[in-house]
């Protein structure tokens, strides 16, 4: 179960999404923290460095309608939970736990579990498509998933 430090750093993952992030669908915003509870790297979703943003209209999966949770191999921007990943520290990121505004694609989940983090703390979606597939993918490695409803603060929905 999500602690309180958790749970401040979910709400603050729901705004700073909508500040951060340049996907023209959904806006998610990551947050890994150490086993201590310290902050070890952040991210957020949007194009690589130097490559034109969704929200420019540069969106693969906007102009084709893609459903939220599908394949992502028409996505150009790096999602949050990876872009946390990449930019964290290896040695801070074993044991630790990311925090993220909604339920992380099948290529992040398994980026998550070659990383050392233990735990996701995620807002679930229910409707997203191959959450199934996804959730039980993390269960087989080991990683330990806490969905948490922030009653009504934030209901995920495409842009």
């Amino acid at each position: 179960m999500a602690n309180s430090k958790e749970l401040k750093w979910l709400q603050s993952t729901v705004h700073l999404a909508k500040t951060f992030s340049t996907c023209s669908k959904r806006q998610y915003f990551a947050v890994i923290l150490a086993s201590n509870g310290r902050v070890v790297s952040v991210g957020y979703n949007g194009s690589p460095p130097g490559m034109p943003h969704c929200t420019d209209g540069f969106c693969p999966r906007f102009h084709e309608n893609s459903p939220n949770g599908s394949s992502y191999d028409n996505c150009i921007a790096q999602h949050a939970e990876t872009n946390a990943i990449v930019w964290a520290d290896v040695n801070l990121r074993m044991g630790s736990t990311l925090i993220v505004n909604g339920p992380p694609c099948f290529n992040c989940a398994k980026t998550i579990a070659s990383s050392g983090i233990i735990k996701v703390v995620f807002i679930p979606d229910e409707s997203y498509a191959q959450w199934a597939t996804i959730k039980d993918f993390f269960t087989d490695a080991g990683i330990s998933l806490d969905p948490v409803t922030l009653g009504g603060l934030y209901e995920p929905h495409d842009s």
